[in-house]
């Protein structure tokens, strides 16, 4: 293996100022007829825009097939192998791999090995990461025999291919958990279809008094509940109702994340910064498909508090519209619901199982 610095292996120099304004009034007709300009980004491979191929010869720093790229300034150290000519502006370098290591060193692999490596010598200035041509110059690198270069492109982009087509699985998903599924729907207020409780004010100094194990539901988005000894609080009520919660519900944050929503199914006191919705009716609402369908729209209806927090309390709450599926009798249509969400849930377990793959593959 030799031991060599970039200097060693590439010239280096950086691009030249390419605005916005070049991009647009120097405009190719087709991507055919137009070199790339390349810059600090890291979406879409670094391509800022396209410049017509008969105005390069207005830029002295032009890029060739099979150099290489890198960020000097924002996202920097990121490389990239280019495929074709390319113009760099001056947030990019250039490093073209020299005669004598061409026939000893994989492009490919030089690339793979730079992005593992260049984050280390990145240096911040002023918030905003730099990496500029003489420290790229006085980067180490390890090189191994090309076999084995070849060898490590060969499973870098075997590994790449199978990301790309999970990442393509995973939208499909996600486009198929989202989509508008049609139904009869008839809109209710909130008020209408659930009952609604707030609950009571409950001090840090009280739970450390009188510690147990029922959780309290609060203002917390985390399900890290404080806990109480319920023999204590058993007897408090809000509207002649009991704060202790004992059938499934949904929760939602009264203060802070206000209409974040949480389905529970477990004993809990009912604090001040949440409240609590219960069915009117059995068989009405899918607690879990209201969530998901919803969600979005609750928290859409939340205000702002003089202290900069949001909030969302009951008389508010209940008069929120929301619509649901109906029969054509007029009647909830509990059983779609269901299906709904059931549907979701074998979706959102498959997502589940594409983000821990894609997750393997990354490594």
């Amino acid at each position: 293996m030799k031991h060599l610095l970039m200097s060693e292996i590439c010239t280096m120099r950086k691009g030249q100022t390419i605005n916005e304004k070049d991009i647009y009034s120097l405009k190719g007709a087709t991507k055919e007829l137009s070199i790339p300009v390349i810059s600090s980004s890291t979406e879409n491979n670094g391509v800022m825009g396209y410049i017509d191929k008969r105005y390069t010869e207005n830029y002295k720093t032009i890029g060739k097939e099979g150099d290489l790229s890198w960020v000097t300034n924002g996202y920097a150290g990121k490389v990239f192998l280019r495929d074709d000519f390319f113009l760099p502006t001056e947030k990019c370098g250039i490093a073209s791999i020299k005669e004598k290591y061409k026939e000893e060193i994989n492009s490919k692999w030089l690339e793979i090995y730079l992005n593992s490596i260049t984050a280390k010598y990145v240096v911040a200035k002023e918030g905003n990461g730099k990496l500029e041509v003489v420290q790229m110059k006085n980067i180490p690198i390890e090189v191994p025999k090309l076999i084995v270069q070849e060898e490590i492109v060969k499973e870098y982009t075997s590994r790449n291919n199978m990301i790309n087509k999970l990442i393509q699985v995973k939208n499909v998903l996600i486009n198929r958990i989202h989509s508008n599924l049609s139904f009869h729907k008839r809109k209710y207020k909130i008020s209408d279809i659930f009952n609604i409780l707030s609950g009571v004010r409950i001090t840090k100094e009280t739970v450390y008094n009188n510690a147990g194990s029922l959780p309290c539901v609060s203002a917390q988005t985390n399900n890290s509940f404080w806990y109480i000894d319920e023999r204590e609080f058993s007897d408090i009520k809000k509207n002649n109702k009991s704060v202790i919660i004992n059938e499934p519900c949904i929760s939602w944050v009264c203060v802070g994340d206000a209409g974040s929503m949480f389905y529970r199914d477990f004993r809990f006191y009912l604090t001040d910064n949440a409240g609590v919705l219960t069915p009117k009716k059995e068989n009405t609402v899918n607690l879990k498909w209201f969530i998901l369908q919803y969600k979005d729209l609750i928290k859409s209806k939340r205000n702002a508090s003089s202290q900069g927090q949001s909030t969302l309390f009951t008389e508010h709450m209940s008069n929120i519209e929301v619509e649901l599926p109906v029969k054509d009798d007029g009647e909830i249509d509990i059983q779609l619901q269901n299906e709904i969400y059931e549907e979701y849930e074998k979706l959102d377990t498959l997502l589940k199982k594409v983000d821990s793959l894609i997750e393997k593959y990354s490594i």
